[in-house]
Order: structure tokens, then C-alpha cells, then sequence
């Protein structure tokens, strides 16, 4: 979850870095004590790239499946961050493909500045973190600009 967003960040794949102030998580059951790993990573990411107070929200659902509450909450999200008259990206990384799939529709449907995949050219950098997987090995897409 936290590698699309230290790619943002750096730039990597884009025109301009997009160095977020305010990041939306959805959490549900299957994450277990991830999420908490990954919002104190997320915190010192944004800190690193100047943002002075970063603002971690996150939304829960009870069951994976929930696909209307994973609706919703990317909905919400896009139209909070519109109402405050953010730059919106999504990022369709992480997760199942159904949320995924949800992600970018959300993203498509209003209307997101960036809708990002964090593309590894190998399984054998599963599970490192950005700045251990070499540039060559990574790429950051931002589907607005290819679609």
C-alpha cells in the first residue's frame, strides 16, 4: 500500500510528483494489523516530502464483499477531497482485483485527477519496500494519462 505512494511522491513514471496531504485507507478483516504498519509508514512518507501535518483517514467495512461499501467509500472520499478542492488521485494497487476493479471505476466515474498502478516487473520483489526495489524494476502508471 505504501509503495504507490512513496512512487507518487518521488515523481517516479510522472510528469510531476503528486505528494499527497490527506490519504484515504479502507480496511476490512483481511488485512489484520497491516493497516497499522502501513499508516505509520505512510505518516513519515508525507512528513519526508514536506507535508507538515498529514491526515491518515480511514473507513472500514465488516466483509470483504462488501462491494457497496467499498463503493462508498471511494465515492466519499473523492467527493471530500473535491469538496476541498484537492487534486485527487486513486490508486488501484493494492487490494483484491474486485476492489480494484471498484478503485479505478470510482476514479473514472469522478472524475480523479490520477488514477495510479505501482507496476514490479518481478514476483521477487513482493513484499520490499520502495526504496530497496531497483527504478528499473518499478513503474508508477497513472491510468488518467494512458486512457
Amino acid at each position: 500500500m505504501v509503495n504507490p505512494i512513496a512512487a507518487a511522491c518521488a515523481g517516479d513514471g510522472l510528469d510531476t510528483a503528486f505528494v499527497p496531504d490527506t490519504v484515504y485507507f479502507l480496511d476490512n478483516p483481511g488485512l489484520g494489523d497491516a493497516l497499522s504498519d502501513t499508516k505509520v509508514l505512510t505518516r513519515t512518507l508525507m512528513e519526508q516530502y514536506g507535508v507538515e501535518s498529514p491526515t491518515i483517514k480511514t473507513g472500514h467495512i465488516d466483509h470483504e464483499t462488501d462491494f457497496q461499501g467499498i463503493a462508498t467509500h471511494f465515492r466519499e472520499a473523492i467527493a471530500e477531497a473535491r469538496d476541498a478542492a484537492a487534486n485527487v488521485a486513486v490508486d488501484v494497487t493494492p487490494g483484491r482485483k474486485f476492489m480494484s476493479v471498484i478503485a479505478f471505476n470510482a476514479g473514472m466515474t469522478y472524475d480523479a485527477n490520477h488514477i495510479f498502478y505501482f507496476y514490479l516487473e518481478s514476483s521477487d520483489y513482493f513484499s520490499r519496500i520502495y526504496p530497496e526495489i531497483p527504478r528499473t524494476a518499478a513503474k508508477l502508471y497513472d491510468f488518467t494519462e494512458i486512457l
